[in-house]
């Protein structure tokens, strides 16, 4: 397999994983507390606004989709930043199902584009 047939899978293997992540996480944060606000529909809805920093982490994925270095690079500050937000070092799950999938999911994207650029 040639190098740039393995920096095209890479490629889409993160940016599937990117979208599967900020789907899952707004997926979460939209439903988890929903219960606060009691049962159906209603509470659901009440409960959106939990969700919104995550369509940050859906816009940032475009922006790789479509400028993958500096989306790249703003994933994994998105995933530094996460660890400061979220106190991920005192929370192992969120350092390994946020922090650390978005910073190394940036990095490959960032490898990604600097392998392409050096083929040219």
């Amino acid at each position: 397999m040639s190098a740039s047939a393995t920096v095209r899978i890479l490629r889409l293997v993160v940016r599937t994983l990117l979208v599967a992540l900020a789907l899952f996480w707004f997926i979460f944060a939209w439903l988890s507390g929903a219960a606060e606000y009691g049962q159906g529909i209603g509470a659901v809805i009440r409960n959106l606004p939990n969700s919104v920093p995550w369509l940050f982490l859906f816009i940032i994925v475009y922006i790789a989709f479509r400028w993958e270095l500096a989306g790249g690079i703003l994933i994994m500050l998105a995933g530094l930043g996460s660890v400061v937000f979220f106190d991920a070092w005192a929370a192992p799950v969120v350092l390994l199902g946020v922090s650390l999938p978005l910073v190394a999911a940036g990095a490959t994207l960032v490898a990604c584009h600097i392998i392409d650029r050096s083929k040219a």
